[in-house]
């Protein structure tokens, strides 16, 4: 039980070593922002729902212009991002933490890239069936292939784990920190789902369906990332396995596969 409790609480970089410009300040500004975030997520979902901008008539409300390049791009990645790096003078060496590309963690950085990528594999047949017949099948591919990569990976991972995640690891401990943020994280999804979802991720309109089809797994998977980000404080992998998660489904979206 000692050797398991060991491995899963090890830190390559614990919280207490990493320094701060202005711990408190910055903490609770991100807390903020995060629950603003959420409240943003329900005005987001309503212009979806009575003006709808799909990128390229993707089918997805997740590449609709609002969802994507307001909601993610806009106020996901730019605004924390100049917050992060210019008023706060960060650089990306604050955030990679003396992380070294050893073959070891290549090696297992590549399987893990790969394992995520093989959850959707689903979609692959329908979407080759796809390419052929649809005149903009390239702008399609090269979209909906590095789209996740700019509104998933690199912003969700950044604010949620990068910047505040790890904050309140110093303020309170790793555990609690994976959990508030992990909440915070699974919360901003919810509102957009319960507006506009239809599938697996629940029923519009139906609360417990988007609680059980977004809000559990989405939970599950950002404890999971977020236990990664404590011990590992790796943050080049994380973004990648997200967007590798996320490739296939924001393909099949831009050629109008369902699920």
């Amino acid at each position: 039980m000692s050797k398991i409790l060991s491995f899963l609480t090890w830190q390559r970089v614990p919280a207490r070593e990493i320094a701060f410009r202005n711990l408190r300040q910055e903490s609770k500004f991100l807390l903020a922002y995060a629950i603003f975030y959420v409240i943003l997520a329900f005005g987001i979902g309503f212009l979806i729902l009575k003006f709808p901008l799909p990128l390229l008539g993707a089918k997805d409300f997740v590449q609709d212009f609002w969802y994507s390049a307001v909601f993610k791009f806009g106020f996901l990645l730019l605004l924390p991002a100049f917050l992060f790096f210019r008023i706060w003078n960060y650089s990306m060496r604050d955030l990679l933490l003396g992380i070294r590309p050893k073959p070891s963690v290549l090696i297992k950085g590549g399987l893990l890239i790969a394992l995520g990528f093989s959850l959707n594999l689903r979609y692959i047949s329908k979407i080759t069936e796809q390419l052929p017949v649809i005149e903009d099948a390239g702008l399609r591919l090269f979209v909906g292939t590095f789209l996740p990569l700019l509104i998933a990976g690199l912003p969700e991972e950044l604010f949620f784990r990068g910047m505040l995640q790890t904050r309140l690891e110093k303020i309170w401990n790793a555990q609690l920190a994976v959990v508030i943020s992990g909440l915070l994280f699974t919360a901003w999804h919810l509102p957009s789902r319960f507006f506009l979802a239809n599938g697996v991720e629940g029923q519009a309109g139906d609360l417990g369906s988007v609680l059980l089809g977004t809000g559990l797994p989405v939970f599950l998977v950002s404890c999971f990332f977020g236990w990664h980000w404590a011990r590992y404080r790796n943050l080049p992998l994380l973004i990648l396995v997200h967007w590798a998660i996320d490739i296939l489904p924001s393909l099949s979206s831009f050629f109008g596969v369902s699920n």
